[in-house]
């Protein structure tokens, strides 16, 4: 079941119920966004109509009374209406740097080498039903790294380990603890947490089984395995190694830029179809660390290891190692694990179009406080482009006022009058917008030219609804 409220055209609702503590500094929000919304990869000096507007966009993400969490806020409450109405979802956790120029910027922290920014977590809320609907954000953490120390690792950490809760600094505590804000957040909602290689935490592993959660991570050591008398067994590689393959798959892998945030060794890759091999090792024992006397001397999970047959030469061939929850005792609960671990790539769409739709990265603020409010706006507005192109994309045939408002097709109508079909579909509406920015090619528009698209798109139908005397709210 699809939850009704999932529509590209009633981005209104998303911050209709912001609280601020002030009307005033709501209306400004309300306001802003849609600015933003109008304009996603413009700066804010376009972006703005007045020099009065631009002052008072400034001052609010300046402002100490706002916070990232409460922007973002009443879009998180929204998306936790829509996975209520979805009833099972996939919350897919990862991280992404964000990095930008110049050495003015306040409270910024190192990335990599020279380059400043900060980090940011995020929740996305994915429906569980087989079309990967992105459903929205359900929270975010967002922190900036001091100056590392002679005893730490390159991405923060103390060089000696031990059990995150003992060690607040250390960036591993964001997964657990924004895992139990979305469980919190979705109040009951059958939920499977989804995460990369960074999920390979046995503290993480441990709470999340003590809770009861579900999940499907990814492993990226390769842990010792126990037998049922807690003696050792095998390594992970060998113990698999042992297993027959189950069956065999074709999935498409799209392009990857390689990905340094904050401690992954993913290597760049062109989009290609990889025959996989799928076996499964249920009820594994894994041996906690040998620094680790808190927690049990194992912890009960099953395993699934995806591997590519044939790859092309001097690429890296995929090897997925997957620890869950979920049963993996026949092909079908193989095959289901395989496609929720799949979903994880939608994350990393958001992120682009965070970052290109949106263009994040190039916001001239000043400061680690004004950038991460500014994220606050940005995300929902990245998730409404991620949307668009879903339901384009997912639904081709849907009606196109699935997505884009019946003024907004009349708009369209008018101004490209040979482009959109007698009774459009969503796919025709992506078309039409990702025309108005300058696309002109067959294949799927990229993320800057459906921003362009849509910003001219809403300000012909700013200037159509003044034109025909149209209630701008309607």
């Amino acid at each position: 079941m699809q939850p009704s409220s999932v529509s590209p055209a009633s981005f209104a609702q998303e911050f209709a119920a912001v609280a601020l503590g002030d009307r005033r500094r709501e209306q400004r929000l309300l306001r802003i966004v849609e600015q933003c919304r109008a304009a996603p990869d413009s700066s804010f000096p376009e972006i703005a109509p007045t020099t009065a507007d631009l002052t008072a966009l400034y001052r609010f993400i300046a402002s100490s009374a706002v916070t990232p969490g409460a922007i973002l806020e009443p879009h998180s409450q929204q998306t936790a209406v829509r996975c209520a109405e979805a009833r099972k979802v996939l919350v897919v956790h990862d991280t992404t740097e964000c990095e930008f120029a110049g050495e003015s910027r306040r409270n910024l922290g190192p990335l990599r080498g020279d380059e400043q920014g900060f980090l940011a977590h995020v929740a996305l809320a994915i429906a569980a039903d087989g079309s990967r609907l992105p459903l929205g954000i359900l929270g975010v953490h967002m922190w900036q790294r001091s100056e590392l120390g002679r005893g730490r690792k390159s991405d923060g950490t103390r060089k000696s380990g031990g059990d995150y809760h003992k060690l607040p600094d250390k960036e591993s505590a964001r997964w657990f603890d924004l895992i139990d804000r979305t469980e919190g957040r979705l109040n009951g909602v059958e939920a499977i947490h989804v995460g990369d290689r960074e999920t390979d935490k046995f503290h993480l592993l441990r709470d999340a089984l003590d809770r009861n959660l579900r999940f499907v991570f990814r492993m990226a050591h390769d842990r010792r395995l126990l037998d049922e008398n807690d003696d050792f067994l095998a390594p992970t590689s060998e113990a698999l190694m042992s297993c027959d393959d189950v069956f065999e798959i074709e999935v498409p892998l799209s392009r990857r830029r390689t990905k340094s945030a904050p401690r992954t060794t993913e290597s760049a890759r062109d989009a290609r179809i990889a025959k996989l091999a799928v076996r499964g090792f249920p009820n594994a024992l894994v041996a906690r660390p040998h620094y680790d006397r808190t927690s049990p001397p194992s912890l009960d999970v099953n395993l699934v290891y995806v591997h590519e047959l044939d790859p092309p030469a001097d690429v890296e061939p995929v090897s997925w190692v997957l620890m869950t929850t979920e049963l993996v005792a026949t092909p079908r609960q193989l095959r289901d694990v395989i496609e929720i671990y799949r979903a994880r790539w939608i994350i990393e769409e958001l992120f682009k179009a965070l970052k290109t739709g949106c263009a994040f990265e190039k916001r001239q603020l000043e400061s680690y406080e004004t950038l991460t409010n500014a994220l606050g706006i940005f995300l929902p507005i990245a998730w409404h482009l991620l949307l668009l192109r879903h339901h384009a994309r997912a639904t081709p045939q849907l009606p196109a006022e699935i997505v884009l408002s019946p003024t907004q097709l009349d708009v369209l109508r008018a101004r490209i009058p040979n482009v959109l079909p007698a009774r459009p579909t969503a796919a025709d509406a992506l078309r039409a917008v990702a025309y108005l920015g300058g696309h002109f090619i067959k294949r799927p528009p990229g993320w800057l030219v459906l921003g362009r698209g849509l910003e001219k798109l809403l300000l012909l139908e700013a200037g159509w609804r003044l034109a025909k005397g149209i209630d701008p709210d309607l």
